[in-house]
Order: structure tokens, then C-alpha cells, then sequence
């Protein structure tokens, strides 16, 4: 018996706990806080809604008593009444308008703010946000994300103070009036919110799956866009094609779901608002009928006032509960989305990234440097020197770890153990901008802007003369290719769709180059390329060596054949190291696997 009390007191606490749970959800301070001016805007438009309310009162006092003087045939003053009606209605719609108008503003404000402290948030992480939230889960979040969650700043938030105060105000006048409807409508007004609280349960596993949907929709659909050059290249993108079918399709089937639960509940708060509105007209009239008149303040000839004014006022009663329903399941959308966006804005920021490097000395160690990803060991136990002024060479297999490597130095991943020291300084310690103007990577495929050759190259360094622009163009061998045409405002479609792999390859070291990192990472970026645009790239590479940190990553091994010192990676580990000669002499995998790209060329020529 003891047991089972304890388990019912138990069952108790946990409901209690829930309700409260769920108002604190739809209620969360938090989120006001990441709005400035939210509260302001939020009273003030609950104000000028309330006065307008007050109006309202009085255009159906007034209508109450026209319909007073008529049914008991007394002549009314037509032109007063006229008067009286426009000149509340005038008002209101003044106190509307000014409600309106900070609404607006919130709704606004919410947008800026959210959107500036998101992508903020996005740029302090620095560039291994990707850890924690994916690049389309960005785009999601703050296209859609924070339009739903505009709903709930702008017209839910509002709608609740206001409903909370319209509803005191209304039980209070009404109780003046008849004190027995006063109390029905008192003891309906509840169900409303308690069906919002309810349907709070519901909508949040339909919404947890509706977002679940939408997210993995949104990251198939980039992740396809992103690669779509590669799955036309492998006859791929019927595949993709259909199962993006699949994906649109669940998506589908879960707003569909959604809407159906947000139409039950609003039938549901329909059949409420209508029956109280009923309930309250009912007994009014019902003690009209009956001369049950003692409950009515006004007496004599003014009963039929009070009841026409009391019928009135009952609609009023609950339009805004009603309202308050219809915005709930709307906001409900923003509601859970800020759970995500919220995980982002509080997300934990690097703040010992404090330090920069101020010596010349460009030197790179890696350090019993291991890293894993989903569990998966990456690399393990690596202990790397890349010198200045020397080039360095990465090489192995596809999935040895080399590009790991490269994205542990420019801090695109992060979470890594071990030591990796540029410049005598933990990377970890390194603010971003110094990182970003001391390291560049340079791979494949870079990106271009639509524009000029001069802007683009401007993105680099936005204080670069002509002279030195054109200098670095004569380097990649592309001054006389572009003055041929527009010189520096030649035009640039769509990531230099209009340039050859090859051009635009060699474009994209001019701009590296303009921005004059010391540390200079290339990441096969001479795959994919004709063999003049690759000879022009090494020569640069070797000719720049003598001032930078250079590091080449390749699976092509006769690219690497100048290199200081190479080191050859296999399973996350370096199996060889030393100079191309040393590891040919050496007749281990590093030979072998040159003598087999050798015989390939050979045979491809």
C-alpha cells in the first residue's frame, strides 16, 4: 500500500512538472533576452491593443443601448448614437494602428537582431562550425528557422499578455453587469489554454519529426547541388534524383501530419470559443426570461441593456483566447526551432584563441597529434616538421589522413589531441583572423564570385594596386590572356564558369598569393588541371619556397619530386619519410607507388 501512495505521489509531482515544463517551454525568458527592445515593443503593443479593447466596450455599450431604446420604444438620438460609434471607432483605430506599428517593429527588429547574432555566433566558432552544425542545418535555420520564430516574438508572445489582460478586463465588467454569466464565462475561459497545453504534447513529437524531415531534405538537397558536377560525371544523378523523391515525399507526409493535428485542435478550440459564447448568451437571456433580474446591476428599464450589452461583450470574451490558439500552433514551429538555434547561439567559443604570432619564425610541429571522428581513428600519433622557406610534401592513398592534416592546421577541425605548434604557438591559442591571414589552403576547387577579375582578386587584399595585381598575373602566365580581352574588368561568370580548370586554377594562386599568407597549404590543387597550367603552378610553388611555409598535399607523386623532405602516410600513420630520392632507394610502398603512377602516365600518353 506504502509503495503504491508513493508511486501515485510520484505520478502527481511528474504531471505537475510537465504542465510547468511545457508553460516554462512556450514561456522561455531566454528568449527575450536575445532580442533587444523585445519586452518594449511587446508591452507596448499589448497597451495600445488593450486601450483598443476599451473602444471596443464602448461601441457595444453604445450599440446596447440603441437596441435598448428601440425594443422598448423609446425614440433614440440617431445622430448622438452616430456620433458616439465613429468617434470610439476612430479612436480604436488610432490605438490599431500604433499596436500595428510596434508589432511590426518587433517583428522586424527580431528578424535583424537574430540573423546578425547567428551568423556572428557562426564567425566567432570560425571555420570548424561545421562540428557542430551542418552547413545546410545553417541555411535552414536562419532562412526559415527564424521566419517561424518571428511568429512567436510578433504575434504569439503579444497575443498571450493580451489575452491574459483582456480577459481580466472583460470578467470584471461583466461581473458588474450579471454576476451568473460572469462566472460561466470565468469557468469556460480556461478550456482554451488547457486545450493549447494538451495539444503542446502532441505537437511537439509531430514537430520533432517535422524538423528531423526537413533537416535531412535540406541536407541531401546542398549536398547534392554541391556535388553535382561529380554525379553527372558517374552517371549518378538518377540515383540521387530518386531518393531526393523519397526524402520530399516524407517531408511531405510529415506536414501533412502537422497540419492535420493543427486543424483538429483549432475544430477543437473552435467548438469551445462558440459554445462559451452560446453559454454566456443562454443564461443571459435564459434570466431575462425567467425575471431572474437580481444578479443584473442595472435594473428598471435598463434590464435589457445589461443583457443586450452582456451578449455583446461574450463574443469579445473569447476572440482573443481563439486567437491565441490559432498563433500558438504557428509558433509552435518557431518555438522548436529555437531549440536549435539556441543550441548555436550558446554554443561554448574558443576564448583561450587569444594569442598571435608575432616572430618570423613559420615553422610548423605536429606532435603525437591523433584525431577521430564519429569514434573512427583519423590519425594516430603523428609527429610532422614542416620548416619555412622549405617545401613539405604529403603523400599516400586516398583516406591515409592527408587532408585531415591540412584541416587540423587551418582549424576547419578542431577536437584533435596532441600538439600542433605554428609559430611557436598552440594552434588552439591562435585567434582566427591571425590564423586566416597566416595560413591559406588552396585546393582544387576554389570559388569565384560573379564579377570582375578585379573584385575577385580584391577579396584578398581590397588595397592592391594594379601594378602588383598585373605582377602576379605575369607569374601565373595569365596577364596576356586577360588583356587580351577586359584586362582587370574582364568579366567572371559563376565561380569562372567562362575560364578553362586551368586558368582558373592559376587565377586562384594570384589571389592567394595577393593576400601574402606565410604559410601556404596546397591540397591537390593541381588535380584536374592541363599539364601547362600544371607545370606553371609547381614552378610558382618552387620559385615562392625560398620565402614560405609550403605544404603540398598529393596522391600525384611526381609532383612532390622537389620536396625537402616527403612524408608518406598510410591508415592515419607515416609508414616513410625523407626526400624523393631517399624513399625511391628505400624500395618500399613510396616506390612502389611511384613506379606505378610512372607506368599509368607512360601508358596514358
Amino acid at each position: 500500500m506504502y509503495g503504491k501512495n508513493l508511486t501515485n505521489i510520484k505520478n502527481k509531482i511528474k504531471r505537475s512538472y510537465t504542465i510547468n515544463l511545457k508553460l516554462h517551454y512556450m514561456l522561455n525568458s531566454e528568449l527575450l533576452h536575445y532580442v533587444q527592445g523585445t519586452k518594449k515593443n511587446i508591452l507596448l503593443n499589448v497597451l495600445f491593443r488593450w486601450f483598443a479593447l476599451l473602444m471596443n466596450i464602448l461601441i457595444s455599450f453604445s450599440v446596447a443601448r440603441l437596441l435598448n431604446d428601440l425594443f422598448i420604444g423609446q425614440p433614440p438620438n440617431y445622430f448622438l448614437y452616430f456620433i458616439s460609434v465613429l468617434s470610439f471607432w476612430l479612436v480604436k483605430f488610432l490605438f490599431e494602428r500604433r499596436a500595428e506599428l510596434y508589432g511590426h517593429q518587433l517583428s522586424e527588429s527580431v528578424k535583424i537582431d537574430l540573423r546578425q547574432k547567428f551568423f556572428k555566433k557562426i564567425i566567432s566558432i570560425g571555420p570548424s562550425y561545421n562540428q557542430k552544425i551542418s552547413t545546410s542545418k545553417i541555411m535552414q535555420l536562419a532562412g526559415e528557422g527564424i521566419e517561424q520564430l518571428q511568429t512567436y516574438y510578433s504575434g504569439f508572445m503579444p497575443q498571450l499578455f493580451y489575452s491574459i489582460a483582456a480577459t481580466l478586463t472583460m470578467v470584471v465588467i461583466s461581473f458588474f453587469i450579471n454576476i451568473k454569466t460572469s462566472l460561466i464565462l470565468l469557468l469556460l475561459s480556461p478550456i482554451i489554454p488547457l486545450v493549447i497545453v494538451i495539444g503542446l504534447r502532441i505537437a511537439k513529437k509531430i514537430l520533432g519529426k517535422y524538423w528531423k524531415s526537413y533537416f535531412s531534405l535540406g541536407h541531401i538537397f546542398l549536398d547534392n547541388i554541391q556535388g553535382l558536377t561529380m554525379l553527372k560525371s558517374y552517371d549518378l544523378d538518377a540515383e540521387k534524383h530518386l531518393q531526393m523523391n523519397l526524402k520530399a515525399e516524407d517531408f511531405r507526409k510529415k506536414t501533412m501530419s502537422l497540419l492535420r493535428s493543427q486543424l483538429n485542435s483549432i475544430n477543437m478550440m473552435d467548438i469551445i470559443a462558440f459554445g462559451g459564447l452560446a453559454a454566456g448568451i443562454v443564461t443571459a437571456l435564459y434570466q431575462l426570461k425567467n425575471h431572474q433580474m437580481s444578479m443584473f446591476v442595472l435594473q428598471g428599464d435598463t434590464r435589457l441593456l445589461a443583457v443586450f450589452f452582456i451578449i455583446l461583450l461574450c463574443y469579445d470574451f473569447f476572440v482573443p483566447l481563439r486567437i491565441l490558439g490559432s498563433l500558438f500552433h504557428v509558433a509552435m514551429n518557431g518555438i522548436w526551432a529555437s531549440t536549435f538555434i539556441k543550441d548555436v547561439l550558446d554554443a561554448p567559443e574558443n576564448t583561450q584563441a587569444n594569442q598571435t604570432i608575432e616572430n618570423l619564425d613559420y615553422d610548423i610541429q605536429l606532435k603525437e597529434v591523433s584525431f577521430s571522428y564519429d569514434k573512427n581513428k583519423i590519425i594516430s600519433h603523428l609527429n610532422m616538421e614542416f620548416p619555412h622557406k622549405k617545401i613539405t610534401s604529403i603523400v599516400g592513398q586516398s583516406g591515409c589522413g592527408k587532408s585531415t592534416i591540412a584541416n587540423l592546421l587551418i582549424a576547419t577541425v578542431t577536437g584533435y589531441q596532441g600538439k600542433i605548434i605554428i609559430g611557436g604557438i598552440e594552434n588552439k591559442f591562435l585567434t582566427t583572423e591571425n590564423r586566416m591571414m597566416t595560413i591559406n589552403m588552396l585546393t582544387h576547387n576554389p570559388y569565384f564570385f560573379k564579377g570582375t577579375v578585379k573584385e575577385n582578386l580584391h577579396i584578398a587584399n581590397p588595397n592592391a594596386t594594379n601594378e602588383e595585381i598585373d605582377s602576379l598575373l605575369r607569374d601565373v602566365h595569365l596577364y596576356d590572356f586577360l588583356y587580351e580581352q577586359q584586362g582587370l574588368e574582364t568579366y567572371l561568370s559563376e565561380n569562372a564558369g567562362n575560364f578553362s580548370g586551368g586558368q582558373k586554377q592559376r587565377l586562384a594562386i594570384a589571389r592567394t598569393l595577393l593576400q601574402d599568407p606565410e604559410i601556404l597549404i596546397f591540397d591537390e590543387a593541381t588535380s584536374n588541371i592541363d599539364e601547362e597550367s600544371e607545370e606553371i603552378i609547381m614552378k610558382l610553388i618552387r620559385k615562392i619556397s625560398c620565402e614560405k611555409t609550403i605544404i603540398i598535399i598529393s596522391h600525384r607523386l611526381s609532383n612532390v619530386k622537389l620536396s625537402d623532405n616527403i612524408y608518406y602516410m598510410s591508415d592515419g600513420e607515416v609508414k616513410e619519410q625523407g626526400t624523393h630520392e631517399e624513399l625511391i632507394n628505400a624500395q618500399k610502398d613510396y616506390a612502389i607507388l611511384y613506379q606505378h603512377q610512372k607506368h599509368l602516365e607512360k601508358y596514358a600518353k
